[in-house]
């Protein structure tokens, strides 16, 4: 009798544990799932952000960069596709050893402190899809004279956009 009843607690004990196995199994199991986003990313697209009256919205459609493993390709794509005011321009660009860009960029006159910040927004935004690091901007007046110089991470303008 002793021993059925052994028999038993040993059977009653493994099958708790492997209901405790199973319940733990069908957990949150996100780690697993492989998202759209990630996808996209790896299929060499980017992100396109253009400064609008009140705000920074994203392009409708991922921008399919020619030459995603370049990054000074990619970076000069970036550039030809943004929509920024025609009171900036980008005139060049450097990429240092640590993948920081700098842009130096020309203010022309009339350009309203809001309608800068949104299309400063843009730009680090855009160019934050392609990895790189820090975005150093250099901006001058149309006369050449150095007007502000500051750098921006990932994230100076996350709140801008949706």
């Amino acid at each position: 009798m002793q021993r059925i009843s052994r028999k038993k607690n040993k059977i009653f004990a493994v099958l708790f544990i492997s209901l405790i196995f199973t319940l733990a199994g069908c957990g949150d199991t996100s780690y697993n799932v492989s998202t759209t986003e990630s996808v996209v990313q790896k299929a060499g697209t980017v992100q396109l952000y253009h400064a609008t009256e009140s705000g920074v919205e994203p392009d409708s459609q991922r921008y399919q960069l020619m030459q995603p493993d370049n990054l000074a390709s990619s970076l000069e794509e970036i550039i030809e596709q943004m929509t920024i005011s025609d009171k900036l321009s980008i005139d060049k660009y450097l990429i240092d050893e640590s993948r920081n860009v700098t842009l130096f960029v020309t203010v022309k006159e009339g350009i309203t402190e809001e309608e800068l910040l949104l299309n400063k927004a843009a730009i680090v935004r855009s160019i934050d899809g392609l990895e790189s690091g820090d975005v150093v901007m250099v901006m001058s007046n149309e006369e050449g004279e150095e007007i502000e110089t500051a750098t921006y991470t990932d994230a100076t303008f996350y709140y801008y956009t949706d």
